[in-house]
C-alpha cells in the first residue's frame, strides 16, 4: 500500500468537521433562539347563549444564527441583475429587472471555512407575526352547537443587514425583506344531537388561503455574463436559480374542506358504546396543496410546467369507528 493510501485508510471512520461554532453559542444565558408571544383577547355575550371573542396575537423570534464563510469577504463577490422573461403568467407580465444578486469571484470559488455565530454580530435579523382572530360561539339549546371564526395575520421577515455583509448566505435570493401580506383562515363547526334516539350529527369546515408561490428560474451563465462582466464562477455551462416572483405576488388556490360525522350512542347498563362514521372531504374537493415552482419560459402550462399541481387534497374517504366506555 502506498503512503497516500495508508494515510487515507488511517483516516477512515475519524471525525471530520466542515463547520466551526462560535463558543458563545454553546453556553451561557440568552444565546439560543428565542420565541416570544403576546396575546390579548376580549370576550362578550351578545345574546343569550351567544358570545363573541376578539384576539390579538403578536409573536416574534430572535436569537438567529448566521453562517460566515471566513474564506471570503464582501469584496470577493461580483453583483449582477437579470431581466425576467416576458410571460403573462408572471407578475405584471414579466420583463422586470431583478437586481441585488451575487456570485463569488473565481479566485475564491469553492473555498469554505464556515463559522456559525449570532446573526446580530452582522446586523438586524427579525421575524414578527401580527394577527387578529374573531370567533362566535352559540348554544341555542335543543342539542345545537354552532361555532365559527376568522383568523388573519401577516409575518414579516427581515435579514437585509446580515445579507449585505454575508452575501454567501443567499447570493441569488434578493428578497431579504419578506412581507407577503395577510394570510386568512376561516373555520366553522356545527353539531346536533337528536334527542331520544341519541344520534350525533356534526360537521366542520375550513378554508385555508393558499401558500405564496415562487417562480424559480434557472438563468444560464450566458444570460448573466453581460451584467456580471464574466461567466458564473461555476462555469460557462452553469446557471443561477432566481425567483422571478417576489413573496406575496403569486398565491396558491384557497383550500376548502367539509367533513361530516354521524354517530349513534348505545347504552347497556353501565357501558356506553359510540358507533360512528366519518366522511372526510365530503364534497370531494380536488384543491391543490403543492405546486411545481420551477419556472421555464419554454414549457407551456400543463403537466410538468410551472405551477403544475404536485399534490392535491386527499379525496373523499370514509372511516368507521367504535368507542366503548365502561
Amino acid at each position: 500500500m502506498s503512503q497516500k493510501g495508508f494515510a487515507g485508510a488511517a483516516a477512515f471512520g475519524t471525525k471530520t468537521f466542515s463547520n466551526t461554532f462560535d463558543p458563545g453559542l454553546l453556553r451561557g444565558w440568552f444565546v439560543r433562539p428565542d420565541d416570544w408571544g403576546l396575546n390579548a383577547s376580549v370576550q362578550q355575550q351578545i345574546l343569550p347563549r351567544v358570545s363573541v371573542e376578539a384576539t390579538y396575537t403578536r409573536r416574534w423570534l430572535s436569537g438567529f444564527t448566521a453562517t460566515d464563510n471566513r474564506a471570503v469577504s464582501t469584496s470577493d463577490f461580483g453583483t449582477f441583475s437579470i431581466t425576467a422573461p416576458s410571460d403573462p403568467r408572471l407578475p405584471d407580465g414579466g420583463g422586470q429587472t431583478i437586481s441585488g444578486l451575487y456570485d463569488v469571484n473565481l479566485a475564491k470559488f469553492g473555498q469554505v471555512d464556515n463559522y456559525l455565530t449570532r446573526a446580530e454580530a452582522f446586523g438586524k435579523w427579525s421575524q414578527v407575526y401580527n394577527g387578529v382572530a374573531f370567533s362566535i360561539s352559540a348554544r341555542p339549546g335543543n342539542g345545537f352547537t354552532l361555532q365559527g371564526g376568522v383568523n388573519t395575520g401577516s409575518t414579516v421577515i427581515d435579514n437585509c443587514e446580515v445579507r449585505a455583509l454575508l452575501p454567501e448566505t443567499s447570493p441569488t435570493n434578493p428578497y431579504c425583506h419578506n412581507e407577503p401580506g395577510f394570510v386568512t383562515r376561516i373555520t366553522g363547526l356545527a353539531s346536533y344531537t337528536v334527542p331520544k334516539v341519541d344520534v350525533l350529527i356534526s360537521s366542520t369546515f375550513r378554508s385555508d388561503q393558499g401558500q405564496p408561490l415562487a417562480a424559480n428560474y434557472n438563468v444560464p451563465s450566458a444570460a448573466i455574463a453581460p451584467s456580471l462582466g464574466r461567466n458564473l464562477s461555476a462555469g460557462a455551462t452553469s446557471f443561477a436559480t432566481v425567483n422571478l416572483a417576489a413573496p406575496g405576488t403569486v398565491w396558491g388556490d384557497r383550500v376548502n374542506e367539509v367533513d361530516l360525522r354521524l354517530a349513534k350512542i348505545l347504552r347497556f347498563n353501565r357501558t356506553r358504546t359510540n358507533i360512528g362514521v366519518d366522511i372526510y372531504n365530503l364534497f370531494n374537493s380536488d384543491a391543490i396543496l403543492t405546486y411545481n415552482q420551477t419556472f421555464s419560459p419554454t414549457v407551456a402550462p400543463g403537466p410538468g410546467g410551472w405551477l403544475a399541481p404536485t399534490s392535491l387534497l386527499s379525496p373523499r374517504f370514509v372511516k368507521f369507528s367504535v368507542q366503548l366506555d365502561f
